[in-house]
């Protein structure tokens, strides 16, 4: 029978004991187990629920299938699910893998680290420290029923992937109200108001929007049945190279990202930049046509291993519908810069609705807001110049095309939304505060 974390949130009090023992017992610099709360401010039309949650080494564990340099392993006898710190390069995939933000990025060393089921001492029939700690009861190791569904939380994700963790009490209902109504502070939906910080992934955005920028180069290229300038090529390719290292915590072992190319998305993604860089290269500078048609078919492939990566993180399929995927941004950028007038109009057209999509989706948001109209409206304008022929080629209206192009881009890393139990709760807790004050 398997085994694994069984916790009971009517009697976590938030003390953070597991969560020391847990330092204590591992010496770690990170906090590989956090405590959520939900209602942490007492709402007093909601209950206060705290959850103990760390790494639970699900069955189908999506931070070893993503894991470009497979650093994560089974543990055979526990199950646990263990991460080799001197494997690791610190790319973070696993992080935006994990629904339950079990890993944590340690500045110190560049890599990542999380719960290790204190395995050792499972094997040696002792039970994990938290567990042994918790001072109330609420968490404990044990045999998992796996059938006690209907005690988990409606903003627990991802319990597809079989997390080992099991809930064996419904969470208390929410207390009665003894205040007058007028005297609750108001309460509405609303977006969380902290906007997303991409600061951290400006890297990926500057080396995906580059990628697809080379990308598009090669096309219009083949479009136009002549070879790419190295002038602009070349210092294009070489810039996305270096900034795909900017971004990785330990950059000297980034040659082991191609390990884990069977199951990885990244490591595909980096397998096919290698690859398409080899190719398009030799056919810059060899001048033979029959390179310059595969440098065509390899960044597009490349380009769909870029949009993979988000697919896999995005379980909810969502990024599906946001017009800054590379691949269709490549087909624009080239269109518009061969002047093929019939398909830039119909991909234009495309990117134009699912861009008008997301501002209506989004429009509470007014510093992002901003951004979608212009990028909207920069697509728009330098579309029909290109269009109408009137300032087709003018460097001005080239900029604002690309300009927008990038904001697209920023946009995609803005919505990208990967399953987070720290978004779920905030969205879970809106809507319940909504359905209270109208109930």
């Amino acid at each position: 029978m398997r085994k694994g974390f069984i916790f009971d949130c009517n009697k976590c009090v938030n003390c953070k004991a597991c969560s020391a023992a847990c330092i204590l017992e591992n010496g770690w610099t990170v906090h590989p187990r956090n405590i959520f709360s939900y209602n942490s401010e007492a709402e007093l039309l909601l209950p206060v629920i705290n959850l103990s949650l760390a790494c639970n080494h699900c069955e189908s564990a999506v931070c070893m299938k993503g894991c470009p340099v497979s650093a994560y392993s089974r543990e055979p006898e526990t199950r646990a699910v263990l991460l080799d710190d001197t494997k690791c390069i610190g790319c973070k995939y696993c992080q935006w893998n994990c629904p339950y933000d079990a890993p944590k990025y340690d500045q110190g060393s560049g890599t990542m680290a999380k719960c290790n089921f204190c395995y050792n001492g499972l094997i040696e029939g002792r039970e994990p420290a938290c567990s042994a700690a918790c001072p109330t009861g609420a968490l404990s190791y044990g045999p998992l029923s796996e059938q006690n569904t209907d005690n988990s939380f409606s903003w627990f994700p991802e319990k597809g992937i079989r997390p080992a963790i099991e809930f064996n009490a419904k969470p208390a209902k929410a207390p009665l109200k003894i205040i007058p109504e007028d005297k609750f502070s108001k309460i509405v939906i609303e977006q969380s108001k902290k906007e997303k910080n991409i600061s951290s992934e400006f890297s990926l955005i500057i080396f995906s929007f580059l990628s697809t920028i080379s990308v598009a180069e090669i096309l219009t290229s083949f479009i136009k049945g002549e070879f790419p300038e190295k002038k602009i090529f070349l210092p294009v390719l070489l810039m996305a190279g270096l900034v795909s290292f900017i971004h990785l915590g330990r950059k000297l072992r980034s040659w082991r990202s191609v390990i884990n190319i069977k199951s990885s998305p990244l490591s595909r993604e980096i397998a096919a930049f290698i690859v398409y860089s080899v190719i398009s290269l030799l056919a810059v500078f060899l001048l033979i046509p029959g390179l310059l048609i595969a440098s065509s078919i390899a960044g597009l492939f490349f380009l769909l291993m870029i949009d993979s990566v988000y697919l896999f993180a995005d379980r909810s399929k969502k990024v599906i519908i946001n017009s800054g995927q590379t691949f269709i941004s490549a087909l624009l950028i080239g269109s518009f810069l061969s002047g093929s007038v019939l398909p830039f109009t119909f991909i234009a057209l495309i990117k134009v609705a699912l861009s008008l999509y997301n501002l209506s989706v989004k429009k509470l948001q007014s510093t992002y807001f901003s951004l979608r109209f212009l990028r909207i409206a920069f697509l728009v304008v330098s579309g029909a110049s290109m269009i109408s022929h009137i300032s087709y080629n003018d460097f001005l209206i080239v900029f604002l095309f690309l300009a927008g192009e990038l904001f697209d881009r920023i946009i995609f890393y803005i919505d990208f939304n990967p399953p987070d139990i720290n978004r779920l709760i905030d969205e879970q807790q809106n809507i319940q505060k909504y359905e209270k004050k109208s109930g």
